[in-house]
């Protein structure tokens, strides 16, 4: 199937759900607008996305302080249709359907999935709460919208694990939680206020497999210019840690908006595509 045919399923399914309802119930989410559609994909289609989802050992693990997770922008062919879904999301007919449903009239799509691509994640896995990136890997467009669509068949809604964490009220309130239900879209607002993380998993049966993109736009979602880097903050109890992540984001985002572009053009420690 190509990306083409599952960009018309993704149109399709959105209708059915109907873009003004879609519209309402992402406005409705505030303060951090959130929106999830289940059954995405038909059910064989998103099965196959399940199969043919690269293994980890072919993903690069990311350990560090804040994060443990597997990710990758390129992989071998045989997840070619896993490739199709990923940029079907950025047909522009899904992309304007989605401006539509979040009333965004400028979103772009990002062909070298700076921040985005795959995503993976098993036991001992976690993302601690973070706002994500302000800009695109060249700091020309805002991030706006995280688009997250699973396809994790093997997750067990009596297992804990795993859920999106979302703050809508700050670090000290209780998140919300969402599930990594198989075949559901997350689409989630982002900007300098939206709060959100991944909870550790301690199940060894689950394998969280995500698709993921960002859309962009020139326009601020503030109506205002201003550039942050990715700034983490600790869960409930880690406060020395929390700390830490506190002080690594203010330097980080200092030292990269007094050098402009030069950290996504020379020194870039994000992962992206090279075509």
């Amino acid at each position: 199937m190509q990306r083409e045919e599952i960009a018309y399923l993704i149109i399709n399914r959105l209708k059915c759900e109907g873009l003004n309802k879609l519209k309402e119930k992402y406005k409705n989410n505030h303060p951090l607008n959130y929106l999830i559609v289940e059954d995405l994909l038909p059910f064989d289609l998103a099965c196959e996305l399940d199969r043919q989802f690269p293994l980890k050992n072919n993903l690069k693990l990311r350990s560090e302080t804040q994060e443990k997770k597997y990710i990758a922008v390129e992989w071998n062919e045989k997840g070619k249709i896993v490739e199709d879904c990923l940029y079907a999301f950025q047909d522009e007919k899904v992309l304007n359907a989605f401006s539509e449903i979040c009333e965004i009239n400028d979103l772009s799509g990002d062909p070298e999935l700076y921040a985005g691509g795959l995503s993976y994640m098993d036991k001992g896995c976690f993302l601690n709460p973070h706002i994500d990136n302000s800009h695109d890997r060249l700091r020309k467009k805002y991030r706006r919208l995280n688009l997250l669509y699973y396809v994790s068949k093997n997750w067990d809604i009596n297992k804990k694990g795993g859920e999106l964490l979302l703050f809508p009220y700050g670090i000290k309130q209780k998140p919300l939680l969402v599930p990594p239900k198989f075949n559901s879209l997350v689409i989630m607002r982002t900007d300098n206020k939206s709060l959100h993380g991944v909870n550790k998993i301690n199940n060894h049966d689950f394998g969280r497999k995500c698709i993921s993109n960002y859309y962009f736009s020139i326009s601020s979602p503030t109506s205002k210019n201003y550039y942050h880097s990715t700034s983490f903050r600790g869960f409930k109890g880690e406060k020395i840690k929390g700390t830490y992540l506190r002080l690594n984001a203010f330097f980080r985002t200092l030292i990269k908006s007094k050098t402009g572009n030069i950290f996504g053009r020379v020194f870039n420690t994000g992962h992206h595509r090279n075509d």
